[in-house]
């Protein structure tokens, strides 16, 4: 098309229907003008070329031109054959452009669409590492990632020589909860526990499903008489609290065991801090429910005994830590 209105260009250029523009404008004119630029910056096209017919053919008009933003001049005595030439030169430089901005445009189309995939694997690698180490039922840590916690947690104990406590806890009488109201009683028992236990202890303590209706509680740089008080805490929250399921209420006690590296000599590896943290829990269950023992609180002859175990078996020494209680009749020293 040709137009001599520069308005009318610009639209034309703005509305995606020219592919290359040619000017033909007053020297004077053509020298000071920056419409190249501005037809170009306005197309939507990734590239479009202006070229400028001169009527002077001096080399320094045509480098003016150029240096203007121009992409080729031509004189107004050039033959339309060479003309034509140039087009198809211009066009095909174009053509070449629009290449390069279509593979652009697919490339990031295609990483944009890794990205999301990216993101969207992260999240799934998030939701299957959240089943991996925590509990379905209470959304606390299960017990295997809970044991990986506690090694790596006893050994900063033991090489800064800081204290670390455990809690072992037992709901009273649990069987006697899911027979009398049913399972689902019990689920949202357990559910409201781990709540409980969770809002009671520091955001540094780690709380976890070891069992049926067992959990254990690490409490890092907490000695044993601090252990005592958040045991003794949790004890009364569960005891004054009101379990409303379909419209009863359900009166909930719970047993805690507790031991302490290192203010329990006895104890000189992580499963020795999880095994007689269990013998005080039953100790506990043994003498009453509803109350807190602590290791300590046995017999020192038991206590060396229950060590000595434990350092004959080689599952304690070696392997993972695997929760194991046994019932033991001893007495609590005055």
């Amino acid at each position: 098309m040709e137009l001599d209105d520069e308005i009318d260009a610009l639209a034309a250029v703005r509305g995606d229907t020219v592919d290359l523009v040619i000017l033909h404008m007053p020297l004077y004119e053509s020298i000071d003008s920056d419409l190249p630029n501005v037809l170009r910056d306005i197309s939507p096209m990734p590239y479009l070329p202006v070229m400028i017919m001169s009527s002077s053919s001096a080399e320094a008009q045509r480098c003016r031109f150029l240096n203007s933003g121009a992409d080729d001049v031509i004189h107004e005595q050039t033959s339309a054959v060479e003309v034509q030439a140039r087009i198809r030169a211009m066009l095909r430089i174009k053509n070449l452009y629009d290449q390069l901005a279509s593979s652009r445009s697919a490339l990031e189309q295609v990483l944009n669409r890794e990205q999301e995939l990216l993101i969207a694997l992260r999240e799934d690698n998030k939701k299957l590492e959240a089943k991996c180490t925590t509990d379905p039922l209470t959304h606390v840590l299960n017990v295997r990632s809970f044991g990986g916690i506690l090694e790596h947690e006893f050994k900063s104990a033991k090489r800064y020589g800081a204290s670390l406590s455990i809690l072992a806890l037992d709901i009273d009488h649990f069987k006697i909860i899911n027979d009398t109201y049913g399972h689902p009683s019990g689920d949202y028992v357990l559910k409201e526990l781990a709540v409980i236990l969770t809002q009671s202890v520091r955001e540094s303590d780690v709380v976890a499903r070891t069992g049926g209706e067992e959990f254990c509680i690490l409490l890092p740089k907490a000695d044993q008489s601090q252990a005592m008080l958040f045991a003794e805490r949790i004890r009364q929250q569960v005891s004054q609290r009101k379990f409303t399921v379909f419209g009863q209420d359900i009166h909930v006690t719970v047993s805690l065991g507790q031991a302490t590296f290192p203010d329990n000599a006895e104890i000189t590896a992580a499963g020795m801090l999880t095994y007689f943290a269990d013998q005080a829990l039953l100790l506990a269950k043994d003498t009453g429910r509803d109350r807190a023992v602590r290791f300590c609180d046995m017999p020192q002859e038991q206590r060396i005994r229950l060590r000595q175990q434990q350092l004959d078996e080689k599952t304690f020494r070696d392997g993972p830590w695997v929760p194991h209680c046994e019932m033991i009749d001893v007495e609590i020293q005055s």
